[in-house]
């Protein structure tokens, strides 16, 4: 069978065999499981009736990696999409009789099994699932002196097993044993605490409690055992065998006999104490259950733990005994704690090397990762007057004294895995301080660079090798030891001496410099040479240094003022004007100056037109534009349709122009005043659409082309919901239309009508929308 088999395959009921290709009905899926139960007591509390009542689990396990099929038994609500499921029983015996042949079960709960590696500090490098599904029931069994054997069976096992023998050709068996013993004493199977493992890392160390509890405090021994067949090929592709049992059918109805047969290993490198492989080290503690090991092989393995419970008599009895089949993955796994130290810079003998600038507390930075998966750190530091240790992830200290120290950080220090632990040597090296200090000369009014003086004074033999200083105003950052800097803008800068000295010691201080001079001179942005009343003008502050601190007066020369940096301000008449601006920095500079006709304010037209008739139509297209514009001596109209086209252009003060084919236009009149100045004006002109309707009083329906027709005439486009109704004198309707371009042709029901008079009405929405309702008479002449 192939992998890919053993993902999709699925138990069925036995009514679906025949519908699905049976080479499908294995159970590759099912991968463990284990049965415990638990005695209630009698029926009813009633001795006489000689049968005992047991609550009894099964705990299956399948492997969830692909689209393999679902639990036996499940409710169709609870199986995944894509998935299936078949009916779930188990048969029971006493001694090798069948009691109950087939006992359905059904799938109580399902979730998924934790990935315990036995090893607290590795992560699988693969993915791997199990699902465990739980079935609770009851069954009453008369108190016999033979064993009760409860079992379930399924063929065939997974195909990628290693340590077993074909085993895609043989199948599982699960069961437990009620003996007479435990019968009689109404005992409880011993419970797994946990469920089993699933995966394991191959070559490191594990260590994993497959311990049990029990409730009536007998004794457990734990061993290995032998995985057991169970179930068969019978039906299994064409030309299959096919026995007389149910027994070795893939999906057996009755399940066989105890004993059970054991799965052969696949030796000699494989065995019951050998099932992770020879040269693997797998052991199972018989008195406390512990599963511990290294495994050196890869792949997935079928393994088999068992439990006996003895009483505690002075000669003991064996109640029971429990079995856990199970399988696992071996794969590799990657190392999750490794030492590491903030450090300074490494030693030539890979020590982390931790520098302390100046005596007293320090605290190491401990970046060891992965933080999970570490429980324990142990510290100890050689300091000068002895050993210094600590148990916290970071390590404080408060040396004193000037030297280099040895220290040793440990990780995990007790844990059982060797990938667990790990250390880190260290050296802390507690040299002299060098606290940097400063000092600048004071800001004036003027704008003038500033002097800055280092004053550091080393506390030791130091010395210092290294400045920077940082001005605090994007500059790029200095390296003088007394530098003289220039700032081009105001405020508040916190100025940062660090200094490094010959021990790689660095160090930092900042102080703060108030700089608020006044502008060497004050400048605003030049303007366009004039401006136009209403003048609307930007003045823009040039003048540097300066920031919204500071207070500033303007005086416009028309009676205006402002008090922002760069003002706006609009000049309602015409003169030349003379501007003046005061600043004051926030520590009292004052600076001030008169910009002497600086704005020049013009007299400006004012475009005006009209025209007439208001409302051009399609039936008066013309129209006649006048001048109306004020302080013009020239003017210039311009006309555009919709998209922007120019469509006429005349310089006249007035002008004549007949809309043609559009019914939109825009017309601009541009007029400059004798100043220079202009204004321009757009209107927006629409041509109103008419619609006319005419009716003839006489038509001759005699066919020489000639008023045939009884129809209208006039301009219709555009026109909605037209209907024309034609009626005889005594009111009898007799022609109806609703398309303008039709007439009546003096017919009605296939026949001439005759001559004389006749009614008639008419209505449509025209092109502006309105309702136009008409009626009258017409005379049919023969």
């Amino acid at each position: 069978m192939s992998v890919l088999k053993l993902i999709s395959s699925c138990l069925l009921p036995l009514f679906l065999l025949l519908l699905i290709p049976l080479a499908d009905l294995s159970a590759g899926h099912i991968v463990g499981g284990e049965f415990t139960y638990t005695c209630r007591g009698w029926l009813n509390n009633d001795p006489n009736s000689g049968i005992k009542v047991y609550d009894v689990r099964i705990n299956m396990y399948r492997d969830c990696i692909g689209q393999g099929a679902f639990f036996d038994g499940a409710n169709p609500s609870d199986v995944p999409p894509g998935l299936s499921t078949a009916e779930g029983n188990i048969s029971i015996y006493r001694g090798t009789t069948l009691v109950t042949p087939t006992l359905v079960i059904s799938l109580d709960n399902f979730s998924d099994v934790p990935v315990n590696l036995g090893n607290p500090c590795l992560v699988l490098t693969e993915e791997v699932c199990q699902q465990v599904g739980v079935y609770e029931f009851t069954v009453e069994l008369e108190v016999s002196d033979e064993s009760y054997t409860l079992v379930y069976q399924r063929c065939c096992r997974n195909e990628a097993i290693i340590n077993l023998q074909v085993p895609d050709e043989i199948g599982i068996t699960y069961f437990t044993t009620i003996t007479p013993e435990s019968q009689l004493r109404c005992n409880a199977s011993p419970v797994f605490n946990i469920d089993p493992p699933i995966a394991l890392c191959a070559n490191e160390p594990f260590q994993i409690d497959l311990g049990a509890t029990e409730r009536e405090n007998d004794s457990l021994v734990y061993f290995f055992c032998d995985a057991v067949v169970g179930g068969g090929r019978d039906g299994l592709g064409p030309g299959g065998p096919q026995t007389a049992t149910t027994f070795d059918d893939v999906i057996p109805r009755i399940e066989s006999p105890p004993p059970y047969t054991s799965a052969r290993w696949r030796g000699p490198q494989y065995s019951r104490n050998q099932q992770l492989g020879v040269g693997s080290t797998l052991t199972l503690d018989s008195l406390t259950g512990v599963l511990s090991g290294v495994p050196i092989f890869r792949g997935t393995f079928a393994l088999a733990v068992c439990i006996q419970e003895w009483s505690r008599d002075s000669v003991p009895l064996l109640l029971s005994e429990t079995k856990r089949e199970f399988q696992l993955t071996v794969n590799l796994c990657g190392n999750q704690v490794f030492a590491d130290l903030l450090e300074t810079e490494i030693d030539d003998q890979g020590r982390f090397f931790i520098r302390q600038c100046g005596p007293g507390q320090n605290t190491i930075i401990n970046e060891s990762t992965n933080i999970a998966f570490i429980e324990e750190y142990d510290w100890v530091l050689q300091g000068p007057e002895g050993l210094i240790t600590g148990s916290n992830r970071d390590f404080t200290s408060n040396i004193t004294t000037v030297g280099t120290y040895e220290g040793t950080m440990i990780l995990n220090r007790g844990s059982f895995a060797d990938n667990c632990r790990d250390t880190a040597d260290f050296l802390l090296g507690v040299f002299p301080s060098a606290d940097p200090d400063f000092e600048f000369t004071t800001p004036g009014c003027d704008d003038e660079p500033i002097d800055f003086t280092d004053l550091t004074v080393p506390q030791g033999t130091n010395t210092i090798t290294d400045w920077r200083w940082d001005f605090a105003d994007t500059t790029p950052q200095d390296d003088r030891q007394n530098p003289r800097h220039r700032y081009s803008i105001p405020g508040i800068f916190n100025v940062e001496l660090t200094t490094t000295d010959d021990n790689g010691c660095i160090a930092s201080t900042t102080k703060p410099l108030s700089y608020f001079p006044s502008p060497r001179t004050l400048l605003i942005e030049p303007d366009e040479g004039f401006g136009c009343v209403p003048f609307t003008k930007d003045f823009i502050n040039l003048s540097r240094p300066i920031d919204d601190t500071y207070i500033f007066d303007w005086e416009f020369g028309d009676g205006g003022t402002a008090d922002i940096a760069s003002p706006t301000h609009i000049y309602e008449n015409n003169g030349v004007y003379d501007v003046y601006l005061g600043v004051t920095s926030p520590t009292g500079c004052f600076v001030d100056t008169t910009f002497v006709q600086l704005v020049d304010v013009r007299d400006a037209p004012e475009a005006g037109f009209t025209w007439a008739p208001e409302e051009p139509t399609n039936i008066l297209p013309d129209f006649r534009v006048f001048d109306q514009s004020v302080g013009a001596n020239q003017r210039r109209y311009t006309v555009r349709n919709r998209v922007g086209d120019q469509l006429f252009t005349t310089p006249a003060d007035d002008f004549d122009y007949t809309l043609r084919d559009t019914g939109s236009v825009f017309i601009t009149q541009y007029v400059t005043h004798p100043s220079g100045c202009v204004d321009t004006l757009t209107k927006d002109l629409r041509l109103r659409l008419i619609n006319t309707y005419f009716m003839p009083n006489a038509f001759t329906p005699n066919g020489d082309g000639l008023n045939d027709l009884f129809e209208p005439t006039g301009l219709l486009v555009g026109v909605t919901e037209y209907r024309l109704r034609v009626w005889t004198r005594w009111g009898e309707l007799i022609y109806t239309t609703l398309d303008t371009k039709e007439g009546w042709d003096g017919m009605f029901n296939g026949r001439e009508s005759p001559g004389g008079g006749y009614l008639w009405d008419a209505q449509y929405i025209d092109v502006n929308g309105d309702m136009s309702s008409f009626k009258g008479g017409v005379v049919l002449v023969r």
